[in-house]
């Protein structure tokens, strides 16, 4: 892999609709957006599949889309394709973390798989500001349970908190999630 290929320059290369930028893009994420996958869904060839449709959706959607971040784009989008596939497992009787963390966010955002009442732009927007308000401890916490879908054992094993920390943490942020949330008018 070329190292000196930036972000910026795969972007342009996707708006060029240069091959080379799909190659480029797989060579430099792929190992970060299994890993992300896989924390989400059960299943590795699931993990693996959805990979590869983030690298076609991601071909789609550069252009129109110009990422700033190229791999916050490509994050949303697998975590997005993680999802559906668990919609799909789920309506086959399948189970995994995620179905309980979005239990856990519906007690701040109603209906959050589903956004039915708030914008997702806006919604985006306020997710932002809100974790702007947040420490860096606590932001890393809520990000990397809500987003990632690490476990409450390997948060707390990373960064060297106490299970009952990382707990409480998430619980306190959701509660003022919820409450930051009630007082942006967003419907409760």
């Amino acid at each position: 892999m070329n190292n000196t290929v930036t972000d910026k320059e795969i972007v342009e290369l996707y708006l060029a609709r240069d091959e080379t930028a799909s190659i480029y893009c797989t060579q430099k994420y792929s190992a970060s957006l299994l890993r992300l996958a896989s924390s989400l869904l059960l299943d590795s060839r699931d993990a693996e599949e959805c990979v590869n449709d983030t690298f076609l959706k991601a071909w789609n959607a550069i252009p129109p889309n110009k990422p700033d971040h190229l791999f916050p784009f490509l994050a949303r989008i697998c975590r997005c394709t993680a999802v559906d596939v668990i919609r799909r497992n789920k309506a086959q009787k399948r189970d995994c973390l995620v179905v309980e963390l979005t239990r856990e966010m519906e007690e701040c955002i109603p209906d959050f798989m589903g956004g039915a009442e708030v914008p997702e732009d806006d919604l985006t927007t306020l997710m932002n500001n809100f974790l702007g308000t947040l420490s860096r401890d606590k932001r890393m916490i809520f990000v990397r349970h809500y987003w990632f879908g690490e476990s409450i054992s390997e948060i707390s094993e990373k960064y060297g908190f106490s299970e009952s920390k990382v707990k409480t943490v998430l619980h306190r942020t959701r509660e003022k999630l919820r409450k930051y949330l009630e007082k942006k008018g967003v419907p409760g």
